[in-house]
C-alpha cells in the first residue's frame, strides 16, 4: 500500500519585485511588479484595486492578473 507523504502547506505571500522590463517598452507586469513600483504592501493593493485606487488588470494568465506596461505607465503620469 503506498502512503502518501504530507508536505506542509507554503504560504503564499506576494512579495515586491521590480520590473525586469522598463515601462516604455512592451510587456506584462505581474502583482509584484506592482508592489514594487506603487511602494505599497499586498494588502493596500488588493483593497486599492477594489475602491478604484489602481487600475483594474488587463488580462489575466491562467489565474495571475496581469498589467499592460502601458496600463502602468498612464496610471503613474
Amino acid at each position: 500500500m503506498h502512503h502518501e507523504v504530507n508536505s506542509p502547506r507554503r504560504s503564499v505571500r506576494t512579495r515586491a519585485i521590480p520590473p525586469q522590463i522598463q515601462l516604455d517598452q512592451p510587456g506584462r507586469l505581474k502583482v509584484g511588479n506592482l508592489l514594487a513600483l506603487f511602494a505599497v504592501s499586498a494588502a493596500t493593493f488588493y483593497a486599492g484595486l477594489k475602491t478604484g485606487r489602481y487600475p483594474p488588470p488587463d488580462g489575466r494568465d491562467g489565474r495571475s492578473p496581469y498589467w499592460k506596461t502601458s496600463t502602468v505607465r498612464a496610471f503613474l503620469e
